[in-house]
């Protein structure tokens, strides 16, 4: 009688190990299911599809700052599509490929909370990926850069480059990039309120250099430019000689030397207005004008006693 009950209780106790089995089993695959949805989430509808002008990285240290920066330009440039750092780690690691997608899948299959902070994703992404060595180098140039010959946005644009490679606060940075300016930036920037945010000062270094060319450019014009004078201009002649005009008593006309005689056109314009045909004024005629020389007579010198 009693083996009777107990094979009756082992059936019971063997059910009831298969339900707890299997229950322990379903609780594992809604795990997993829940994991592969978070990750199907980044290669879905939730993130972009890559477009073909984005870079792939697949681990090369040296690939990385050209890799980031692209992303960066991209984001930039749709913000609509990327209002979440989310959104923007998922087609971060839509881009990886290799080892690089190897370290990141992890990550997405546990839900990382790294996952919702884009900057705190990159700055473990660098410490991955990073080439050793690069901050220490990017300090040492930013210590040592200087605009020199180059235009303000070219000077721009290689600061930013080394100081995306460090962790230096802005106050730094700011320092580093008034000290690198050309003298004659520096010395308009006295003049101008001072700004303590790096983009603010990089906005006046630009607008700085614009005016100073725009100077520069005013200066070269007005040394260039005609210069008019005071004095009465007239047109130019030639300067082959002339036969002198005579008038209606013969002699030669000796007017405005200076510029030679005068045209028949200006010879009879003077006589219709009434002016001196030596001097051009008025109230004289050009035997009796006081301005004109006197001239010996010949005739009377040749003339017989």
């Amino acid at each position: 009688m009693e083996d009777t009950v107990v094979a009756a209780a082992d059936p019971d106790q063997a059910l009831l190990t298969t339900i707890q089995q299997q229950a322990q089993e379903l609780q594992q695959l809604r795990s997993e299911n829940a994991a592969l949805r978070q990750a199907l989430a980044f290669r879905s509808g939730d993130v972009p599809t890559l477009s073909a002008s984005t870079h792939r990285f697949s681990g090369e240290p040296t690939k990385l700052r050209e890799f980031l920066d692209s992303l960066t330009v991209y984001f930039a440039f749709r913000p609509t599509q990327f209002s979440h750092d989310r959104t923007k780690v998922g087609y971060l690691i839509s881009a990886l490929s290799g080892p690089a997608l190897a370290w990141a899948t992890p990550m997405v299959s546990s839900n990382d909370p790294v996952l919702s902070d884009y900057s705190a994703f990159v700055n473990r992404f660098k410490l991955m990926f990073s080439r050793p060595g690069l901050e220490a180098s990017a300090e040492e140039a930013l210590c040592d850069i200087h605009q020199g010959s180059q235009d303000v946005l070219q000077y721009i644009t290689r600061f930013r480059q080394l100081a995306a490679e460090t962790t230096w606060v802005e106050r730094t940075l700011v320092t580093l990039f008034r000290r690198g300016l050309k003298e004659e930036i520096k010395d308009e920037l006295v003049h101008s309120t001072r700004v303590e945010d790096l983009r603010g000062l990089m906005d006046q270094a630009l607008s700085i250099e614009y005016r100073l060319q725009e100077r520069r450019a005013e200066k070269r014009k007005s040394r260039g430019s005609f210069q008019p004078s005071t004095s009465r201009v007239f047109p130019h002649r030639s300067e082959e000689p002339r036969p002198p005009v005579r008038d209606t008593e013969g002699e030669p006309m000796q007017v405005d030397t200076t510029r030679g005689p005068l045209s028949a056109s200006e010879r009879e314009d003077r006589r219709k207005k009434g002016l001196c045909l030596y001097c051009g004024s008025a109230g004289h005629i050009l035997r009796t004008c006081p301005v004109r020389p006197s001239r010996p007579s010949g005739n009377a010198a040749s003339r017989p006693l």
